[in-house]
């Protein structure tokens, strides 16, 4: 029997945003409430295309953790791993950026109680029982040496049980250095089978050097010498990037690369007027895995997977509420914005 579980790692994060959408926090007397992190956006977005998924966290036991974990829930993601505790969750706040003007994320996740966590070996060899595929992004790591310990210990046990690791390296300046980066990650990455990341993640853990350029296909090509850097170094089953030609905050150009076997694929790119910057990666990571386990040629997989970090780029939100019909459709068609009737 094929394995069809999804497992993931990952903090549940409160995001708040003013509440008129564009505002400035010091301008805001209001702000809107939901939930975000990398790992349970690519989960809920799974899970939204029908899959089984699964998320190891950890919550506060107040109205807030619950509040998140009924988010979850609302996806179908399988959250039973969930440990409930005192402490703090961590948050977020967004300033959506307009025009000429840049977007603005503020972290306050220090010491959240999901960062203290230790994982019990009991829960990883449970999960990985029925699992192939464990996704991991290199924000968690950066967040304390306990979540490096648990990254350690799981991967241990999930390459025992045969499951595919799949690792979005999600570089942040603002929680690690690249140093700090790249000594933590070539502990894992001999055991990484799918690589996930983009020009500026490559150069600011490993050093790739290339020049800035506003025309898309030429990012295109330098994400094709990026991913022959990094595959060049370390042997994958397939790396993927994300391309985003941002003219300004508001207008951008997005697409992205995959490489399997030696072997470029590039799908459609979308120039688009963007509605909320964040959670795009997440969505192609999770377009990406879709595309693998329901078989999809490369070509598919990465129309599939562009047209995924496209859509949740229009909707308020870091989590793909589109469902794969829709996501299809809107691959396969020169879409101009009309009504469908």
């Amino acid at each position: 029997m094929i394995k069809k579980n999804i497992v993931t790692y990952g903090e549940i994060l409160l995001r708040l945003t003013p509440f008129n959408h564009g505002d400035l926090i010091n301008q805001s007397s209001a702000l809107n409430m939901s939930f975000a992190g990398a790992e349970g956006n690519i989960v809920s977005s799974l899970s939204n295309l029908g899959h089984n998924t699964t998320i190891i966290s950890s919550l506060p036991n107040n109205s807030l953790g619950k509040s998140a974990f009924r988010f979850l829930n609302s996806f179908g993601v399988n959250t039973d791993y969930i440990t409930f505790k005192d402490g703090r969750i961590g948050s977020y706040y967004i300033e959506h950026g307009a025009s000429l003007r840049g977007g603005n994320v503020i972290y306050d996740r220090l010491d959240s109680c999901f960062s203290s966590e230790n994982i019990a070996e009991s829960i990883w060899l449970k999960v990985f029982k029925d699992s192939n595929f464990y996704v991991l992004t290199g924000i968690t790591p950066a967040l304390s040496k306990e979540c490096q310990k648990n990254i350690l210990n799981s991967i241990k046990i999930a390459k025992l049980n045969n499951v595919k690791i799949v690792f979005d390296l999600n570089y942040r300046r603002n929680l690690w250095t690249g140093k700090e980066s790249l000594t933590f990650i070539t502990k894992i990455i001999n055991d990484v089978d799918i690589l996930i990341g983009n020009i500026g993640s490559i150069s600011d853990i490993f050093g790739f050097k290339y020049n800035s350029t506003s025309e898309f296909k030429e990012l295109e090509s330098i994400s094709m010498s990026a991913c022959d850097f990094i595959s060049n170094k370390y042997s994958f089953d397939l790396v993927g990037m994300t391309i985003r030609n941002q003219i300004n905050a508001t207008h951008n150009q997005l697409g992205g690369i995959i490489k399997i076997k030696d072997k470029f694929h590039s799908g459609r790119f979308y120039d688009l007027e963007i509605i909320d910057r964040l959670g795009g990666g997440d969505a192609f990571v999770s377009g990406l895995l879709h595309g693998l386990i329901k078989n999809y040629r490369p070509d598919q997989m990465i129309n599939f997977a562009n047209a995924c970090f496209a859509l949740t780029q229009t909707i308020k939100g870091d989590v793909n509420y589109f469902e794969e019909e829709e996501i299809i459709d809107f691959s396969s068609i020169n879409y101009t914005g009309h009504i469908k009737r």
